[in-house]
């Protein structure tokens, strides 16, 4: 086994109330001198997609590690505790809800998993077992078990062997094609406003200038989306669709926040399809972009828009 210089460590704990310095305390008392890299503590409370997400975006741009990940609505219960090894060297801390798969499949696939043993780890560290709480396993047990790992103890005498095909995977994130669009899920606002999509950039045709951009199951207007490489392509006002940093379709607003004007929070549907030449005169509420009448595409049903039936025909937009 292999000593590792870094641990990173990703949660949903925020920076306030001492949690997260009781972690990182934990790793610096059992291993002196390792640095901790804070990939983030801001992951939306209990969003397990969302910490799997960023551990995956972050993870590989890193030297190989070990990366302690927590979100953790599940502690305490029968959800199991894992430490994973990666083709690449690396080891993954955390539970096993999905959170560390999609690092793992980012960092070229698994080669081990286990299922960490809390006495043995406890026993380990110098920690006494009765003192750990059934609330905190990031302090009493991740922490101490991304330690020991990283000072090169076989994962074996902390832990038992796992099935790598038994370990859990989050649900998939929503993208449906259909003959005229597709649907996906907006997977992240950040802080300027901008909406990241599930839809990756690189497997769907760019073809149209312009898209209709829809909020699927509200009756809002339509908005136009024209095809941009970045925020300055557009004028004050105007609705980009582009690829962000990560590879992904995303839409921007130049000079506002996207995710304000048009409604948009995490966790909700929007369509779209290729531009209707029709639609490009009709002016919306701002300068520079277009909305159409959102009844005109699917059925109206006490107030509510039902959108179209989904296939999984490819699309090229």
């Amino acid at each position: 086994m292999r000593d590792y210089d870094l641990i990173t460590f990703l949660t949903d704990f925020g920076w306030s109330g001492g949690y997260v310095a009781a972690c990182e305390a934990t790793l610096t008392l059992l291993r002196p001198g390792v640095k901790v890299m804070h990939i983030s503590h801001e992951v939306a409370v209990g969003d397990v997609r969302e910490g799997a997400a960023v551990l995956a975006r972050v993870a590989p741009l890193c030297p190989v590690a070990v990366h302690l990940a927590v979100v953790d609505p599940g502690v305490g219960t029968d959800r199991r505790p894992l430490a994973l090894r990666a083709n690449r060297g690396d080891l993954l801390v955390g539970p096993d809800n999905g959170l560390l798969v999609a690092a793992l499949d980012a960092l070229g696939g698994g080669s081990e998993a286990w299922v960490l043993d809390q006495g043995l780890v406890r026993t380990r560290a110098g920690l006494a077992d009765d003192r750990a709480s059934h609330t905190f396993h990031g302090r009493d047990l991740f922490a101490p078990a991304a330690a020991i790992l990283s000072s090169g103890v076989p994962a074996g005498e902390i832990s038992t062997r796992a099935d790598l095909d038994s370990i859990a995977r989050p649900l998939e994130r929503i993208v449906r094609f259909d003959s005229s669009g597709v649907t996906t899920e907006v997977i992240e606002v950040d802080r300027f406003g901008n909406i990241g999509l599930a839809l990756s950039y690189d497997k769907v045709g760019m073809s149209s200038p312009r898209m209709d951009v829809e909020v699927v199951g509200e009756c809002v207007p339509q908005w136009s989306a024209r095809r941009v490489y970045t925020y300055g392509d557009l004028a004050p006002g105007e609705l980009g669709l582009y690829r962000d940093s990560w590879g992904q379709v995303a839409l921007a607003l130049n000079g506002a926040s996207a995710a304000e004007v048009l409604g948009v929070q995490r966790g909700m549907l929007l369509r779209i399809s290729p531009l209707a030449e029709a639609r490009l005169s009709e002016s919306s509420g701002l300068p520079g972009a277009t909305a159409t009448d959102v009844t005109t595409d699917h059925d109206q049903v006490g107030g509510v828009c039902m959108p179209p039936l989904p296939t999984t025909s490819p699309l090229d937009l």
